[in-house]
């Protein structure tokens, strides 16, 4: 399925999606692929065999709210947000219905989230998608409140509708998302609660590549800060090249897959500029953790990682080539 959602066409499409209908409970991952490669047509489709009484039959995936509205189902609207503000509130059913409703106009809806947002801000734990929708209102006054609520009284359980809600404010929010990034109160290396995951689909919807977030790095070694946020900034930038990595798609318009080859990536990171010493991430990171930290090690194992994609890449360019 990773090889049709990275390589596939309308014609996978059309050939998987009466295998899902068949049976939606038992193949939930088919529909990552009917958002990438499908169009308003698949999104009718698949509203008329998954919902009955504005609610998904039983078994049918949630990532069925987030495709359609993916594909731009407008009549789709109303139906997603009962699903974020309604009286059964469900966390996969929230977050899939806000991901989905990031792709549609929302205009009828502004207020509606805007009062949401409200009944929520600064509470430890909340609706954690809810965020995302905040540009939907368009009161640009949401991100600072965002910003706010995030270093405030929200779980770092609980924020990675918050870091994302952040980036979706386009231009504006870089330089809050880049301080969020290195600051240890966000956890953005949280893996647990999906921090780190929602902190790289971030990146990707500001364009900040690996050569913009490893200069931020160097910057943060090479300030006067202890060692505790050293060890905070190079867990990010870690879990972030591993998301980077994975090349995992992100499922959002504004998030497009990163540009860089791995070759480029492999020679910023890894490469010495001189054989006197090792100034390349590992021997930055040799230096601020220590040479035996777990963490060094990971750098070593994505490295090698990294090393093999590249010389994949390279033969893909030479097959291709003739």
């Amino acid at each position: 399925m990773d090889v049709v959602l990275r390589y596939g066409s309308r014609s996978d499409v059309e050939a998987l999606l009466p295998v899902f209908l068949d049976d939606p409970g038992a193949r939930e991952k088919l529909v990552p692929v009917f958002a990438r490669h499908g169009d308003i047509g698949v999104a009718e489709r698949l509203l008329e065999a998954s919902v009955e009484a504005g609610r998904l039959r039983e078994g049918v995936p949630t990532g069925v709210l987030h495709a359609v509205g993916y594909l731009g189902c407008e009549s789709a609207e109303r139906m997603l947000w009962e699903y974020v503000d309604g009286p059964h509130h469900d966390h996969h059913e929230a977050m899939d219905a806000c991901l989905g409703l990031l792709h549609l106009s929302c205009q009828g809806l502004r207020t509606e989230i805007a009062e949401a947002l409200e009944r929520h801000i600064g509470s430890n734990v909340f609706p954690e998608f809810l965020p995302i929708l905040a540009a939907k209102t368009g009161d640009p006054s949401w991100l600072g409140k965002l910003v706010e609520w995030g270093e405030g009284g929200a779980s770092t359980d609980c924020n990675g509708g918050l870091i994302l809600g952040i980036a979706l404010h386009g231009d504006a929010a870089r330089a809050e998302f880049a301080r969020l990034l290195w600051n240890p109160r966000w956890q953005a290396y949280g893996g647990g609660p999906g921090s780190d995951y929602w902190a790289y689909a971030g990146t990707r919807v500001l364009g900040l590549g690996i050569p913009e977030l490893y200069a931020e790095l160097v910057a943060q070694l090479g300030s006067d800060e202890g060692p505790d946020r050293k060890r905070h900034c190079i867990e990010t930038f870690t879990v972030l090249l591993s998301h980077w990595l994975d090349r995992r798609w992100v499922g959002l318009r504004a998030a497009p897959d990163p540009d860089e080859s791995s070759d480029a990536v492999c020679d910023l990171l890894f490469e010495w500029s001189s054989p006197h010493g090792d100034d390349s991430l590992i021997g930055l990171a040799g230096r601020a953790l220590g040479h035996e930290d777990r963490l060094v090690t990971e750098l070593h194992h994505l490295e090698a990682t990294l090393r093999s994609e590249a010389r994949h890449e390279m033969e893909l360019r030479v097959v291709a080539s003739h």
